[in-house]
């Protein structure tokens, strides 16, 4: 028999092993493929010299190329390419327990579907669709839900993570990155990955110390996986960047009202209000259809309207009506007339609580052009005007438009022409009133 002629009882590296080395794992797909050593360097242009001290673990950590140059010679799946690009990095990166996933743990967190609003929004079912069924949405390590507060980001996501679910056998894991809430500052990227590590079976000995490395071990364990991890309310770029899956099988649902736009391989998916049909839909789901009853069309539609589309304020005003059994839905109507929809709260939702939180994370810059912008305009307005309410040179009025966009608290519905939503043209009006200056929030409304 020739010197690495494959044998025809070829055997898997053992199952028990802890960590199967790079030499195991090349030996069993050559034999696999029934090719001798000169076989594979000759199929793979490389050197017999180099297979066999691949093999023999004299070499330890090959080219990149070479593992390139390796896995189309061996017909490796995408799977096995994963397994094989850990293995190159060293052995104490390899995959535990053999190199299938029957031994891995499946960790499974994401929240049940909502159940307000049985009937998914037709728009919502769109951008489902196209998560599912889009290309370039498979290709890309994470996907960027983004908005204002309030319409439904969070919600879409766990909807998303339940349809995706069997696209990822290995795992879904939901974290609350905490960008936007009044109890905690966003949670930190380190802390995060600890998490995540030992959600995957990481034991908490082996994570190291330093932030980069854990999250290049991070990327390491989801690369010969397929986990789909929901990255809930992200303040920013800074706290998702280390958290993406690198170029493996695994994908990364990111929600946030901040644009994410400096990070490679992200699709975004920007949402928007509700159009009126599934708002009102929302509404009578929200509500019960026995608080409906036989509602004229005109006064639902006038009630969605005034909540400005928005699923948050849609669902704030139905259970409102819910837990007033006297009320019809013309009282709710002028009730919504007569105080705004940020002023109604439920079971400790507010449009005005959330709102806040989204203008407490801006700059003090930032907070006076949301004030004066959003208490001295009424419609849509230009690049002049703002020039001239925040009484700035043009380019720096240009910037703070920019950064009240990046927020998700001005909208642009054509070039240059700027917005704000109903409610967060209100909201902006009540926190002018209140503090003129930026002594606001200095002690938070509860």
């Amino acid at each position: 028999m020739k010197s690495g002629e494959p044998t025809s009882t070829a055997s898997r590296p053992a199952e028990t092993d802890a960590d199967p080395s790079l030499g195991a794992l090349l030996r069993w797909w050559r034999e696999r493929a029934l090719l001798t050593q000169e076989q594979l360097a000759d199929r793979a242009g490389l050197n017999v010299r180099t297979i066999r001290r691949l093999e023999n673990q004299e070499l330890r950590k090959p080219r990149a190329t070479s593992t390139l140059l390796l896995a189309e010679a061996l017909g490796l799946t995408d799977e096995e390419r994963a397994i094989l690009a850990v293995a190159s990095r060293g052995p104490s990166r390899v995959p535990p327990k053999g190199c299938g996933r029957r031994d891995l743990p499946v960790a499974r967190n994401v929240p049940g579907r909502p159940s307000a609003g049985a009937e998914l929004p037709t728009e919502w079912g769109r951008v489902l669709a196209g998560l599912t069924r889009n290309g370039e949405a498979r290709q890309r390590a994470a996907i960027s839900i983004e908005g204002m507060a309030g319409v439904g980001k969070t919600a879409l996501a766990v909807h998303a993570a339940h349809r995706l679910a069997p696209r990822f056998p290995d795992g879904q894991l939901f974290v609350d990155l905490r960008g936007h809430s009044r109890k905690s500052a966003p949670v930190d990227p380190g802390a995060v990955l600890t998490r995540l590590l030992g959600a995957l079976g990481v034991p908490e000995a082996r994570v190291p110390r330093h932030v980069d490395d854990r999250a290049a071990l991070y990327r390491d364990v989801l690369a010969y996986r397929r986990v789909l991890i929901v990255l809930d309310d992200a303040a920013g770029e800074e706290q998702v960047r280390p958290l993406l899956p690198g170029g493996g099988n695994s994908q990364a649902i990111v929600t946030g009202r901040r644009r994410i736009s400096g990070l490679d391989h992200v699709w975004t998916v920007p949402l928007n209000v509700l159009p009126v049909y599934d708002a009102v839909t929302l509404f009578t789901c929200t509500a019960g259809a026995d608080r409906i009853g036989d509602a004229p069309a005109d006064v639902l539609t006038a009630i969605v309207e005034r909540c400005g589309l928005l699923p948050l304020a849609v669902r704030v005003a139905a259970l409102r009506l819910r837990t007033h059994s006297t009320w019809t839905t013309r009282h709710l109507l002028d009730r919504l007339n007569t105080d705004g929809p940020t002023g109604f709260q439920a079971g400790g939702e507010s449009v005005a609580a959330a709102l806040d939180l989204s203008y407490l994370r801006l700059p003090a810059d930032q907070r006076r052009a949301y004030r004066v912008l959003g208490s001295q305009t009424s419609g849509d307005f230009g690049i002049a005007a703002a020039t001239t309410l925040l009484e700035a040179p043009t380019a720096r009025a240009r910037w703070l438009l920019d950064r009240l966009m990046d927020a998700h608290l001005l909208m642009e519905p054509v070039p240059f022409r700027y917005r704000f939503h109903v409610l967060v043209r209100e909201h902006a009006s009540a926190v002018a009133r209140r503090y003129p200056t930026d002594s606001v929030f200095a002690n938070p409304p509860d």
